[in-house]
């Protein structure tokens, strides 16, 4: 299968807070990429839901915030549900620390 993806994505275990329905919901994030993330939580949103995500990348220096929109839904482990998420609004910083953390994990050939 063709990779239609614009930029490299990696698997990772990382704890994000998912904003929505104006709360928030502890969730894990599974893959990531410049543009989107998959992430496993208990309760998954209906497609094209917007969403605020906030998590911190180990070693960028700080916490990332964007937010997007659910775009692919999916069985997550242990009952979890899984979401794509399609990022539509990330500052500049934000952008560069998730291209930061993509890389190191690339140049480390694992995950965190």
């Amino acid at each position: 299968m063709e990779e239609r993806r614009r930029h490299p994505r990696v698997a990772v275990d990382i704890p994000a807070k998912l904003r929505a329905d104006d709360a928030d919901h502890d969730v894990r994030v599974r893959d990531i990429c410049r543009d989107a993330a998959l992430v496993e939580g208990a309760h998954a949103w209906p497609l094209d839901t917007e969403v605020g995500l906030r998590m911190e990348l180990p070693g960028t220096g700080g916490v990332v915030d964007v937010k997007g929109r659910v775009i692919r839904l999916a069985a997550g482990e242990g009952g979890r549900h899984g979401m794509a998420i399609l990022f539509t609004d990330v500052t500049a910083t934000a952008g560069m620390r998730i291209d930061f953390y993509v890389s190191m994990q690339t140049d480390a050939g694992g995950s965190s």
